[in-house]
C-alpha cells in the first residue's frame, strides 16, 4: 500500500464531510412507516448510525493526521482506511434502500 500525501488527506477530508452531511440528509423514517416495519425500520438505523461512527472516526484521523506531522508517522493508513470502507458501505446500502424504498412507492400509487 502507498503511503498517503497531503493532497491524499484533502480528499479524505472532502470525502468524509459529504458523507457525514449524506448520512445526516439521508435517514428518515415517518413513525407509521417505523411500527409497520420496526425490523427494517432498526436496521438501516443501525446502519446509519455505524456508518455516521466510522465517517467520524475516519474524518478525525484524517484531520490529525494531515495537521501534525508527529501524528502523521503514528498513524497506519488502515486506521483511516477501513473505518472509510465501513462508512461507503453503509452509504451504499442506505441509497440502495432509498432507491428501493422510492420505486416500490412509485409502482404502489
Amino acid at each position: 500500500m502507498r503511503d498517503l500525501t497531503a493532497d491524499d488527506f484533502g480528499v479524505l477530508l472532502s470525502v468524509f464531510a459529504v458523507l457525514l452531511l449524506a448520512f445526516g440528509a439521508d435517514f428518515h423514517f415517518s413513525r407509521r412507516m417505523a411500527k409497520r416495519h420496526k425490523l427494517s425500520a432498526r436496521l438501516f438505523m443501525t446502519v446509519n448510525v455505524v456508518g455516521e461512527l466510522a465517517t467520524a472516526i475516519a474524518l478525525v484521523l484524517t484531520w490529525v493526521a494531515l495537521w501534525s506531522p508527529a501524528a502523521w508517522e503514528r498513524i497506519d493508513d488502515l486506521l483511516v482506511f477501513v473505518p472509510g470502507c465501513i462508512a461507503m458501505l453503509c452509504v451504499v446500502t442506505l441509497a440502495v434502500e432509498t432507491v428501493v424504498t422510492r420505486t416500490m412507492d412509485v409502482w404502489r400509487s
